[in-house]
């Protein structure tokens, strides 16, 4: 059982525990083009939409104020779903009678560290994980995270609409400063302005800081994929670093090749880079 490192980590223990060292993963930004809100073409050229195929966020999770990762918020009641038979590796899903839940399957082998469940062959904490967001191939969209297992608004963007789609109220020209405030010319910090007004980088009809925006970083068009966060101009993977509540200091949750970040918005996460902290 391979534990990735785009599933959360509990440190050394934890890749010890799993049959294989934590996997590598690329530092380099994703090379995405994005047409339009929902449509993105990458440089293989083919075509894939967010619309209806994702998770849709809320503003915060429903039900109780925390839980403890990697627990889930389970009709108001904090629940390890790794071996809980009634809300086996997802909130609701109920054992047979005779089946005991084991690394969030029912009947499972039992080869992921307490706490995670098997998805896919990988070890998730399903509670943070924007890939297996409260259960296995439950996709956050890009401009969302995962809390307590529900997809949630990535900071500094807000759900607009009916279908609660997360806009960056600051940049984006079609919900400049205000869900339904349309501009004709630049969003610039939530106003409509022109180019002329932006001191950024003008992407999109809207003025951007490329260092830190996860649908332009480094570059206009440059989309961060679902598990990772964009500073100084370059996507990094990150994940929540399990059990680390009072700070980076003393933290051990985070395997050699990665830092200990305290994320605005995102908490204590180890972070994929070779860059300092933002």
């Amino acid at each position: 059982m391979i534990l990735r490192n785009r599933c959360a980590v509990v440190g050394f223990l934890a890749c010890a525990m799993s049959l294989a060292a934590c996997g590598d993963v690329s530092g380099e930004p994703v090379d995405d083009t994005t047409t339009d809100d929902d449509v993105v073409v990458d440089t293989t050229g083919d075509v894939t939409s967010d619309v209806d195929t994702e998770a849709t966020a809320d503003a915060t999770p429903d039900g109780v104020d925390d839980c403890p990762p990697p627990e889930l918020d389970c009709d108001g009641v904090c629940t390890d779903v790794s071996d809980d038979e009634m809300n086996c590796g997802a909130c609701g899903n109920e054992c047979g009678t005779d089946e005991t839940c084991v690394a969030g399957l029912c009947g499972g082998s039992g080869d992921c560290p307490p706490g995670y469940v098997e998805c896919d062959g990988e070890c998730c904490d399903v509670s943070a994980d924007p890939e297996n967001c409260g259960g296995c191939d439950n996709d956050c969209r890009h401009e969302e995270r995962c809390a307590m297992g529900a997809c949630v608004c990535r900071p500094d963007f807000t759900p607009c609409g009916d279908d609660g789609r997360c806009r960056d109220l600051s940049v984006d020209r079609r919900h400049c400063g205000a869900c339904d405030t349309t501009c004709e010319d630049v969003c610039v910090d939530g106003a409509c302005e022109t180019a002329e007004d932006c001191t950024e980088t003008v992407c999109e009809d809207g003025c951007v800081d490329t260092d830190t925006n996860v649908r332009h970083c480094g570059s206009c068009r440059n989309r961060c994929d679902r598990d990772q966060v964009c500073f100084s101009g370059g996507c990094w993977d990150y994940e929540p670093a399990v059990g680390c509540t009072s700070g980076c200091t003393g933290c051990e949750a985070c395997p050699t090749d990665e830092i200990c970040c305290d994320l605005t918005g995102y908490g204590i996460s180890c972070v994929d880079t070779t860059e300092s902290c933002p």
